[in-house]
């Protein structure tokens, strides 16, 4: 029994030098969460003295994951993330098995997927195709085709006239600067992803005062029924009365179908100072091909075109669990779901318990190199210790034989 007894202490100290061993070697690897193996004693009792227990050594109950954070280390790939507090990535594979990881190290396959360093592809919540985020949990993939062209609809401008101006005497003429106060200009799209310039041309009425008419041109030619008239009051304010809206119905481009637009002009001032354009924005665009692609800070796949338009095609899922020491590692830094630790709940970075994403960052491995030997000079010093334990066993026993 005696030997016995020290025969298992000999194998847990070797178990415990493995672990550590483990987290040594992998001091270094991207998203590592070192092991501690935690022990159990043994007792042996007879069935009819219950009260005699008799110590008979030691064995290994299981090796706990520690998810305590890692330090970060910042990178130059866009598609590198780190999670800064609880949850794990949910990776995918091909036959549909589940696994979870704090290793961000991600990359785009031939196909757009985002995968891990193993292949397995990241999931997240799907894009609608118009840069809005669903529901939908699946496999994160930048969509690497042109981005469509918009037609223009809503164009805004804010800006100021300045009260200080004369008003023109001349009717409004478009190759008579002298018959208006003021212009701007902006670039439109048809349906067919076409350029056109749409300018805004305002004039002082003479015939009623703190009143400016404006005009629309569409490619040099004035847009009938293109006009409306802004009422300021004496602060230079828009009054109550004042339209603060522009129509622009069936202009008819080459080629294209026929634009209705609204141009909103509640943001324009008649004050003393400068003629100023602070914004002249429209909601179209040309088609565009992709140019880029990156995570941001709530983890959302955010692609970049030529056209200067951006959109989302995804965002990171995190799974959190109960228990998470208890999840088995399985390689790849890779973990699979135990009934111990309980079955994964699966929510958007910075929601519930969950915690906020770092894009081009890793998180490192939790292993202070430091406390690791620290440990495996104890471990060693216990299997030496019930080394000589069987040998002091072993001098007795020759003894006994002796007699």
């Amino acid at each position: 029994m005696a030997f016995s007894t020290s025969i298992s202490g000999i194998d847990a100290a070797q178990e415990r030098m493995s672990v550590i061993s483990n987290n040594i070697v992998n001091a270094g690897t991207v998203g590592f969460k070192k092991g501690s193996a935690q022990f159990g004693d043994l007792y042996s009792s007879a069935l009819q003295d219950t009260g005699s227990n008799a110590g008979t050594g030691v064995e290994l109950t299981r090796i706990r994951s520690d998810f305590t954070q890692g330090e970060f280390q910042f990178t130059s790939s866009p598609l590198d993330l780190a999670i800064d507090g609880s949850g794990l990535f949910l990776l995918s594979g091909a036959n549909g098995t589940q696994e979870f990881t704090r290793a961000g190290s991600f990359q785009s396959d031939n196909q757009g997927f985002i995968v891990s360093e193993s292949g397995l592809r990241l999931q997240g919540y799907q894009s609608d195709g118009n840069g809005g985020l669903t529901a939908a949990l699946g496999d994160l993939q930048v969509d690497t085709g042109l981005l469509a062209q918009k037609q223009t609809g809503q164009i805004s401008f804010s800006g100021n006239i300045d009260s200080r101006t004369e008003i023109p005497v001349n009717a409004f003429n478009i190759d008579d600067p002298t018959s208006f106060n003021s212009t701007s200009t902006t670039t439109i799209y048809d349906s067919a992803g076409r350029a056109h310039e749409l300018a805004l041309y305002f004039a002082g009425d003479p015939a009623q005062a703190n009143t400016f008419n404006v005009y629309v041109a569409i490619d040099d030619v004035i847009q009938p029924g293109g006009v409306t008239a802004l009422e300021f009051d004496a602060a230079g304010q828009l009054t109550a009365d004042s339209a603060t809206q522009l129509n622009i119905a069936g202009y008819a481009p080459d080629n294209a179908a026929v634009m209705d637009m609204t141009v909103d002009l509640a943001g324009i001032n008649n004050f003393g100072s400068d003629n100023t354009t602070i914004d002249f924005s429209q909601d179209g665009y040309a088609a565009g091909e992709l140019l880029s692609f990156a995570f941001d800070d709530a983890g959302t796949l955010i692609s970049t075109y030529t056209n200067g338009q951006q959109r989302a095609q995804g965002q990171v899922a995190l799974a959190t669990f109960v228990n998470p020491e208890s999840l088995q590692p399985i390689g790849g830094n890779g973990f699979a779901q135990t009934d111990e630790s309980g079955v994964p709940v699966i929510g958007a970075p910075a929601s519930g318990a969950r915690g906020a994403i770092r894009p081009s960052a890793l998180e490192m491995a939790n292993v202070d190199i430091t406390s690791e030997l620290l440990a495996l000079i104890e471990a060693q010093r216990n299997f030496q210790s019930n080394a000589q334990s069987i040998q002091a066993l072993n001098e007795a026993s020759t003894s006994i034989l002796q007699l």
